[in-house]
């Protein structure tokens, strides 16, 4: 609406200096319309954040691991980190805007073991897997709304030890997540 009124404007403007003449001083006139007018629509006029990069990670755990029965899972090797939200020393990622983000862990257990995981949000179990014994891969995705600076992550919940099944160069057990698109 706004658009469509500054254009109708620019128009009448444009018609007066056609009629009535005088170019040198209603065409600058006219350029700092055109100028305020770009500016203005140079947005969708959203008043939330809009990420420059769009937050994305996706990373996977280098060797096999017996977990502590509430331990944070670590995933050490990166393939994205778009905006370093997330922190593969604490298995970590911190939500850089208000939005709507997906996330999805993968994860095997270890032959003759059993392992129980679940995505946490800021301390709240969510969605969980249990793979079973043995050389077996659970996966999980969600969908979460997150507040700038919730955390997500994924860690062991069982009562007992998880032990859990990946080798350098295999890559079996994995987490991501991004960004789907930021809200108010």
């Amino acid at each position: 609406m706004k658009f469509t009124s500054t254009l109708l404007l620019l128009v009448a403007v444009c018609h007066v200096i056609l009629v009535d003449g005088g170019c040198t001083f209603k065409c600058s006139m006219v350029e700092n319309i055109l100028e305020k007018l770009f500016k203005s629509t140079g947005s969708d006029n959203c008043s939330h954040q809009k990420p420059k990069e769009i937050p994305a990670f996706s990373a996977s755990m280098t060797n096999a691991k017996v977990l502590g029965a509430t331990e944070i899972l670590q995933f050490d090797k990166v393939w994205t980190n778009n905006g370093k939200d997330y922190d593969q020393n604490t298995g970590i990622f911190k939500a850089p805007f208000k939005g709507v983000y997906q996330f999805s862990f993968t994860v095997m257990s270890s032959n003759g073991k059993k392992l129980r995981v679940f995505l946490w949000h800021n301390g709240n179990r969510l969605v969980g897997v249990y793979p079973g014994i043995g050389y077996n891969e659970g996966t999980a995705n969600i969908v979460l709304n997150l507040k700038k600076g919730d955390r997500v992550y994924v860690k062991c919940g069982g009562s007992d030890h998880g032990y859990i099944h990946t080798a350098n160069g295999y890559w079996y057990s994995m987490f991501s997540g991004y960004l789907i698109h930021a809200t108010k």
